[in-house]
C-alpha cells in the first residue's frame, strides 16, 4: 500500500463506520424498539427509536466545537485518531447491551447515553478526515482525495443496507432478537480500531505544521472567531451540506423504508433502492471529482444543483411519480448521480471555505449543524409527515426549497473561494 493509499484509507475508514452505524441503527429501528421498549409502548416504540437517533445528532455540533477546537490548537492526527476510538466504545458497549426485558429501562437510558457519546465522537471526526485529507493532497487533486470520503460513505450504505437485510433475512426474528441485533454494532467497533491502528502510522499535515512553525495557530477559541468574522462562510457551509445530508438520508435510507410502512410495497421489492442508489453516487462522485480538472467546481455544483431542483419540481408536480417499484428505483439512480456533483465535491469546498487556522473547527460546525437538519430529525419528521397525509409530496418539496436556496447560495460560495 502506498502512502497515499494508507492517508485515504486511514481518513475514509471513519465516514465508513459513521455511515454503517446509522444505517444499522435506522434498518434494525423495528427490532431495537421492541427490545429497548416496553411492550404497552409499542404503537410509539419506533419513533421512540428515531428520537435516540435524533438525539445523537444533537451532541454532534458539541463534539465538533471541541474536538474541532482541539485539532486546530495541537494538529488534526491526534484528535481524530482519539475520536476514532471515542467512536468505537458505544458501539462496542451498545453490542453488548443487556436488553429492556433485563434491567427495564436502565436499557433504555444506556442505549440513548451510548448513542450520545457517539455523536460527540462523530462531530469531530469527519471534518477532522475532510481537513487532514485537504491538506494533505493540496499540490494534487484534493477534490478527488475528498470524494474517497465520499465514495467510502456511499459503499458504507450499500454493504450496510444489504449486509443488514441479508442478516434479517436468513436469520429468524427469534434469533434478531436474541443475539442477532448485536452483531452489525460489534462489527463496526471492529472497524473503528482497524482504523486507529491505521491512522498510528501517519504523519501530521504539512500545512498545519508550516503555520504552527510560524506561530500563526489561532490564539483565540476557533469558534467565537468563526462567528465573528466568518459567518457567510459558516452560512454557505451549512447550506451546502444540508442539500447533501438531506436528499441523501431521504433516498438512500428511508424513503425506501417509509414506502414499506405506509404505501405497503413489499420489503423485498426496496431492498435494493438504497443499495443501486448508494453505488450510483460512490461511482458518480469520483467521476465528478476527477472533472474538477477540467470544469471548474462552481460549474460542476451549478449544473447538479439546478438539475437537481427541476428534478424535485417535476416529482412534486406529478410530472413524474414514485408511485411504482419501477419509478422509485428509477428515480433514486437519477437523483443519487445528479446529487454526486454535489456530494463529490463538497468536502473539498467546505475545507476551502476556511483558512488553515480554524479549518477543523469551520468545517466542523457547517457539517454537524447540517446533518442535524438534513440527516438527525429527517426520521421524525418525514415519517410523521407520511402517518398524516399518505402523500410524499411534502417531503419532496422541503428538498425542492433546500435545492434552490443551496443553488442560490453558489453566488456567495464564488464569491468567498473564486473558484
Amino acid at each position: 500500500m502506498t502512502n497515499n493509499q494508507k492517508l485515504i484509507v486511514a481518513t475514509t475508514i471513519g465516514s465508513v463506520f459513521e455511515i454503517f452505524d446509522f444505517i444499522a441503527f435506522v434498518f434494525l429501528t423495528p427490532i431495537l424498539a421492541e427490545i429497548f421498549f416496553p411492550h404497552e409502548l409499542e404503537s410509539k416504540a419506533v419513533w421512540f427509536t428515531y428520537l435516540t437517533i435524533a438525539i445523537s445528532y444533537l451532541l454532534r455540533p458539541v463534539g465538533g466545537v471541541i474536538l474541532g477546537h482541539l485539532g486546530d490548537k495541537y494538529g488534526r492526527k491526534s484528535v481524530f485518531s482519539i475520536s476514532i476510538l471515542l467512536m468505537s466504545l458505544p458501539s462496542l458497549i451498545i453490542g453488548l447491551l443487556p436488553t429492556y426485558a433485563q434491567i427495564g429501562y436502565i436499557s433504555t437510558i444506556l442505549l440513548m447515553m451510548m448513542r450520545i457519546l457517539q455523536g460527540f465522537s462523530v462531530g469531530g471526526e469527519v471534518p477532522g478526515s475532510i481537513t487532514y485529507i485537504t491538506e494533505k493532497f493540496k499540490a494534487v487533486n484534493y477534490f478527488l482525495a475528498c470524494a474517497w470520503i465520499t465514495f467510502g460513505a456511499n459503499f458504507a450504505v450499500s454493504a450496510g443496507s444489504q449486509g443488514i437485510k441479508l442478516l434479517t433475512a436468513y436469520t429468524s426474528h427469534a434469533y434478531m432478537i436474541e443475539f442477532g441485533w448485536r452483531i452489525p454494532f460489534l462489527f463496526g467497533s471492529l472497524l473503528t480500531i482497524i482504523g486507529f491502528y491505521i491512522r498510528k502510522s501517519i504523519s501530521e499535515s504539512e500545512e498545519y505544521q508550516q503555520v504552527k512553525q510560524q506561530n500563526k495557530l489561532q490564539q483565540r477559541i476557533p469558534f467565537f472567531e468563526l462567528f465573528k468574522n466568518y459567518r457567510y462562510q459558516l452560512i454557505s457551509g451549512i447550506l451546502l451540506s444540508i442539500i447533501v445530508s438531506l436528499t441523501t438520508s431521504i433516498f438512500h435510507v428511508f424513503l425506501p423504508d417509509l414506502f414499506v410502512t405506509y404505501f405497503h410495497f413489499e420489503l423485498s421489492q426496496t431492498a435494493g433502492v438504497s443499495s443501486i442508489g448508494a453505488i450510483t453516487m460512490a461511482v458518480a462522485s469520483l467521476l465528478f471529482a476527477y472533472s474538477t480538472k477540467f470544469i471548474r467546481p462552481i460549474t460542476i455544483l451549478r449544473i447538479s444543483l439546478l438539475t437537481l431542483s427541476i428534478i424535485f419540481i417535476c416529482i412534486y408536480s406529478d410530472i413524474v411519480t414514485l408511485k411504482t417499484i419501477e419509478s422509485l428505483y428509477i428515480w433514486v439512480v437519477i437523483i443519487s448521480f445528479v446529487l454526486a456533483g454535489v456530494n463529490g465535491l463538497f468536502f473539498a469546498i467546505l475545507a476551502d471555505l476556511f483558512p488553515t487556522t480554524i479549518r477543523y473547527s469551520g468545517v466542523a460546525i457547517c457539517y454537524n449543524f447540517a446533518y442535524i437538519l438534513g440527516a438527525g430529525i429527517t426520521p421524525l419528521w418525514s415519517s410523521s409527515i407520511l402517518e398524516i397525509t399518505h402523500s410524499y409530496h411534502q417531503i419532496i418539496l422541503v428538498c425542492m426549497i433546500v435545492a434552490i436556496i443551496s443553488l442560490v447560495n453558489t453566488a456567495n460560495i464564488q464569491r468567498i473561494i473564486k473558484y
